[in-house]
């Protein structure tokens, strides 16, 4: 119940009346007993009467089980199974009570008994949990109706009445649970998914792989025995293709291992030794000249192989964009516990929109240049499994700076 003046109109929303208009009727009751889209006060001889004049967070500390149970009773057989274990249907919803319960004793001005929801994961608890029992997404949203409706019905069940302060409390919780709950339940199924299509995208790669390694394997062998014509394009072009299927395919076995959380395996070594193995093949062939700054290199604890694979593939893609005779910098240092590794090319500078998509699959930086536009989509994922972020800054004119930051403990 409603201690203002009000009661909701055929639309359910609240408009303001004169408390003599239903002189019969409790304040903020409708004549036909309930608020639009509110439960009737379950009568229950087996719960115990409270004294009157409590506040909500009051009825809430004395009756948190008498609001489970009508929850339970509403959600059962409807959003949820029949069957399933009471201790699986209600999780963490207990511990949300008791965060609306100090939410309302906080709006009330009095000592706090524990978090709110704004400050709690139970919400985000709940989401996570309810995605592993096969709930669906608008189940878990009306669950948390339920538990409003269970709120107000044990209130008015009491004979107290709740004023529009506490309405407000109440459903400013139920929002922020729904938030959180929703927030991690997409979350969860969204990695969920991308972790099965790396595993499909794996699987279809690793077995193109053997049926390519052969064909690969007998072409060169018929190359070098010379039973393959030596004018045409066929045999280049052949080739090529080749050689390009088996680079799809172990950026995609790549792809997948990175995206698929597997667990770091760090080691100590140097940024100077991280810096010795990248692209020097590719840059000979286009006379760009990699030149190394290192401010300060100490030991550092990281898996080697990760970060390999991802400076190998920004400097590719920085050789590759550079025009040729140009200059590649690699930059180095440690600060504050972080890594901080720029690669600066001479690539001319980015066009409009890439700067944002850069990091995508399948994003190319220059339609001009082939390739499959994986490089980076790769680099991202190994800093990520790290714990660090990547970014690109665009220097129009004149090229670009990918700069990888890691946290990183130094010896």
């Amino acid at each position: 119940m409603i201690t203002e003046a009000s009661s909701p109109d055929s639309n359910g929303v609240l408009q303001q009346r004169s408390p003599l208009a239903h002189p019969k009727v409790r304040h903020g009751e409708p004549a036909g007993g309930t608020f639009a889209g509110w439960p009737a006060p379950v009568r229950s001889g087996s719960f115990r009467a409270i004294p009157a004049g409590m506040a909500l967070h009051e009825i809430l500390a004395t009756k948190p089980a008498e609001v489970m149970l009508r929850w339970k009773e509403q959600v059962r057989g409807t959003l949820a199974p029949e069957a399933m274990p009471a201790v699986e249907l209600i999780n963490h919803l207990p511990e949300f009570v008791d965060e609306i319960l100090a939410a309302l004793r906080e709006d009330a001005g009095l000592s706090s008994v524990g978090p709110s929801p704004e400050r709690s994961a139970t919400a985000a608890g709940h989401g996570e949990q309810r995605l592993r029992l096969g709930f669906s997404l608008d189940s878990v949203v009306r669950e948390y109706g339920a538990l409003r409706d269970a709120i107000i019905a044990t209130a008015r069940d009491a004979g107290e009445q709740i004023t529009f302060r506490e309405m407000q409390v109440v459903f400013d919780c139920m929002i922020t649970g729904i938030a959180h709950a929703v927030s991690e339940y997409t979350h969860q199924r969204d990695a969920e998914l991308m972790r099965h299509a790396n595993e499909h995208f794996a699987f279809i790669a690793h077995e193109l792989r053997n049926p390519l390694s052969a064909a690969t394997l007998a072409f060169q062998q018929l190359k070098t025995k010379g039973q393959l014509p030596t004018e045409g394009r066929a045999v280049g072009a052949l080739e090529r293709g080749l050689q390009r299927t088996s680079e799809l395919v172990e950026q995609t076995l790549q792809t997948a291992r990175v995206a698929s959380g597997i667990e770091l395996r760090r080691q100590w070594t140097t940024l100077g030794s991280l810096f010795e193995e990248g692209a020097i093949a590719e840059a000979e062939s286009k006379k760009v000249d990699i030149r190394v700054v290192l401010e300060k290199d100490e030991r550092v604890h990281l898996d080697v192989r990760l970060v390999r694979s991802a400076l190998g593939n920004l400097l590719r893609n920085a050789v590759k964009y550079t025009h040729e005779g140009g200059i590649v910098e690699l930059r180095g240092a440690i600060t504050n516990g972080r890594a901080v590794i720029e690669i600066e090319d001479r690539c001319g500078g980015l066009e409009p929109g890439k700067v944002e998509a850069a990091f995508a699959p399948f994003v190319r930086l220059d339609n001009r240049q082939s390739g499959f536009g994986l490089g980076l989509a790769i680099a991202k994922q190994a800093v990520d499994a790290h714990g660090g972020n990547i970014r690109v800054q665009n220097l129009p004119g004149k090229g670009c700076i990918f700069v990888l930051e890691l946290p990183v403990t130094v010896e």
